[in-house]
């Protein structure tokens, strides 16, 4: 009797490790095929474009996902544009990723931290601190210091440092100056630590 629980239970891991993820389109393949049987759906508009256009429309009215593919087009104008003004493509991205507001802090967040280039870190920064300098007033500093700090280094134009440094004493009230070691120091033992 053991033998055949395991068995069945072998059986039923087997089986869930062979399923296949989800179809993202199921969804709206369902809400296409109610629209086709209450004959509401386009003539001659298969099940399976229609599933792709609603899935399309939904994602660009998605703040998180409009977020991801802003942020994608900013690293790439960014890239292509090295050393050169923001292009009307590139200065568009980023006001619209702006005005999403904080829908788009976890995709900043997560290109900033992952990128290499100085001038992507610098116009996703700029990006960030729009978004979340207002949490200066409740003290909450994860979002908006790391973006400042990116530009109190050396490396740096003068004008993005002062910028910077004015912004990082105003938020936190502290006094370090252009003393870009002091900040990170600070910000290293200020930052929430996850648990």
């Amino acid at each position: 009797m053991n033998r055949s629980l395991f068995a069945a239970a072998a059986l039923s891991l087997l089986a869930s490790a062979c399923t296949h993820p989800a179809d993202p389109l199921d969804e709206y393949r369902a809400t296409c095929r109610a629209l086709q049987s209450s004959g509401q759906l386009k003539a001659g508009l298969a099940i399976d474009e229609c599933a792709k256009q609603l899935k399309t429309a939904s994602d660009e009215t998605d703040p998180v996902k409009r977020a991801q593919v802003l942020v994608e087009k900013i690293q790439s104008q960014v890239t292509a544009n090295k050393g050169k003004p923001a292009n009307d493509e590139l200065k568009l991205a980023l006001a619209e990723v702006q005005g999403i507001g904080k829908p788009a802090v976890p995709a900043l967040q997560s290109h900033f931290e992952g990128s290499k280039d100085p001038e992507v870190r610098i116009a996703l920064a700029k990006a960030l601190v729009a978004i979340c300098y207002s949490d200066c007033a409740s003290q909450k500093f994860d979002c908006v210091v790391p973006a400042l700090l990116e530009g109190v280094g050396a490396d740096k134009p003068a004008e993005v440092r002062q910028a910077s440094v004015a912004a990082l004493q105003s938020c936190t009230g502290k006094e370090y100056g252009d003393d870009a070691s002091a900040w990170s120091n600070w910000w290293a033992s200020a930052r929430p630590h996850a648990p």
